[in-house]
């Protein structure tokens, strides 16, 4: 790979700082940048294009400098071009953005080199049908769609079917429905498992249900969803990827399917998903391991 696209989060600390640095690397490799047309770099000699554009200037690859939720915005923004997304991380530790700064400059050798693998991210394409007007296609989800309670301050109820055929009515504060990569997310607080990102299921979790025995679901991802709002004081709310609203009214459902598309994302030399969560979660324990070395335990 020789050209690649620059997409960053000026939100983030010392994003100017990083933007110039692998500029100053991408120069030393001899490869081509194109940088998002909005980021505010000084340098007057950078190319600059539309992310929309990117796959038009022969970019191979698109570098991500943020975190997880500039990953997701960048998904949507290169829509339908198929360009792989590589995250470098600014700030604290993402799922999806795995380089650390540390390692910016080998990563875009090892990109040059073609050093790498293609993961495959599951999306999901999200329709809303109403009692008395069309239906509506949202944005495609990498992350999750959640149906919730809106402004209001009490409980919904929410019908689920898996290929139209029922699983029960549930009074809670919504539901949420993962990919693999959104199951590290709002599922894993709402209390769902964690799917690695290449297992091809979808994890269906109640938010705050009002039984005990509620439980997360995990379906394979060829299942189709059905959320159907039954009964709620205000309208709900229907999110995918943390954007693109809709309100719901009693009557309305949300029909979640896996999408003919997916997602490329980078993997480089070394890539273990179960790193990140290490590190991410705590597993382990480092008091534990401290204790094995005081105790002359292998």
């Amino acid at each position: 790979m020789k050209t690649f696209g620059v997409i960053a989060n000026f939100d983030k600390t010392d994003a100017a700082r990083t933007v110039r640095d692998v500029v100053s690397y991408a120069d030393e490799l001899g490869l081509t940048l194109w940088l998002e047309e909005s980021i505010p770099f000084q340098d007057t000699d950078a190319r600059r294009c539309p992310a929309t554009a990117f796959a038009q200037k022969n970019v191979e690859a698109v570098v991500v400098l943020g975190g997880d939720g500039t990953m997701l915005a960048a998904s949507h923004t290169l829509s339908g071009q198929g360009l792989p997304l590589v995250g470098f991380n600014i700030g604290s530790l993402g799922y999806l953005t795995s380089v650390e700064e540390a390692s910016f400059r080998d990563a875009l050798e090892q990109l040059r080199d073609n050093q790498f693998k293609i993961g495959w991210r599951t999306l999901l394409d999200v329709r809303v049908e109403r009692k008395s007007t069309p239906g509506k296609r949202m944005p495609e989800a990498l992350n999750d769609v959640v149906i919730s309670r809106g402004i209001s301050g009490t409980a919904v109820e929410l019908d689920l079917m898996l290929d139209a055929q029922t699983v029960s009515r549930f009074l809670c504060d919504g539901i949420i429905v993962a990919t693999p990569t959104g199951s590290t997310a709002y599922s894993l607080a709402a209390g769902g498992p964690i799917l690695l990102p290449d297992v091809e299921a979808l994890v269906i979790s109640p938010i705050c249900p009002h039984t005990l025995t509620s439980r997360p679901l995990v379906v394979r991802d060829r299942t189709r969803i059905t959320i159907r709002a039954v009964a709620c004081r205000e309208p709900m709310l229907l999110s995918v990827d943390g954007a693109g609203d809709a309100s719901l009214e009693p009557g309305d459902s949300v029909q979640i399917s896996k999408s003919a598309r997916r997602v490329p994302v980078i993997n480089l030399p070394g890539y273990n998903p179960c790193d990140v969560m290490r590190r991410k979660l705590g597993w382990g324990g480092h008091s534990r391991s401290r204790e094995s070395q005081g105790s002359g335990e292998k």
